[in-house]
């Protein structure tokens, strides 16, 4: 059982929030059962391709009493009103600059007994930059699992770039509200002491994990 964070009732009005204002853009097929480690702290690994994927992740794990620690650009933190927000929402600055910062308070958390959510290629993807689906996972969620010997659970999140372009400013309201889709994986460890190699295990179990959405013949 994931341990609720310090700022759940926060959390939790916060993914109500996200859920309702989503839902004004777009239509939703989450999935509704999760089989998560019970002896192991987590990390939820997702594939990003749109700003909308933090609103639906967010209204995603609140739907399904899901709370964690969520990885942001640390940039949104200086933003006065939204700064003070994330902070009240348990959310981890995350940049280049913050890097070791970031990490490090994801393993305190982690060891605490609560779960912690990235997206491991650490910026979003344009279309050209992901032929196969993602784009390059970055090494920091390898070496933040080696050290706690957290559990990864795989996210795969289509639909959102739909509503909400690379580029644009805001969501983009339609007549005929786009379908999202969220799944989440088969739980895993990481096999190897190599970062670069881990990271790359990481984005290939998002890719098959998309690739059986689009596909269900194909089994990730």
């Amino acid at each position: 059982m994931i341990k609720d964070i310090e700022e759940i009732r926060s959390f939790r009005r916060s993914g109500k929030f996200m859920h309702i204002f989503s839902k004004i853009f777009s239509k939703h097929d989450f999935q509704t059962e999760l089989d998560l480690p019970k002896s192991s702290p987590i990390i939820f690994a997702a594939n990003h391709r749109s700003f909308f994927d933090v609103i639906i992740a967010w209204a995603f794990f609140s739907l399904s009493g899901v709370n964690c620690h969520c990885f942001i650009r640390a940039d949104l933190f200086n933003k006065p009103l939204m700064g003070t927000w994330l902070r009240k929402n348990g959310c981890i600055a995350a940049s280049r600059s913050t890097r070791e910062e970031a990490e490090l308070q994801a393993i305190k958390k982690l060891e605490a007994g609560y779960a912690v959510a990235i997206m491991p290629e650490g910026r979003l993807v344009p279309p050209n930059e992901r032929p196969e689906g993602v784009g390059q996972g970055r090494p920091g969620i390898s070496r933040i699992a080696r050290a706690t010997g957290a559990t990864i659970v795989p996210v795969a999140i289509t639909g959102s770039d739909i509503v909400w372009p690379i580029g644009k400013g805001f969501p983009i309201p339609r007549l005929k509200r786009p379908m999202i889709k969220v799944r989440f994986g088969a739980p895993f460890n990481l096999p190897s002491d190599d970062d670069i190699d881990n990271a790359n295990l990481v984005m290939q179990k998002i890719k098959s994990l998309l690739d059986s959405m689009t596909n269900p013949k194909h089994n990730p």
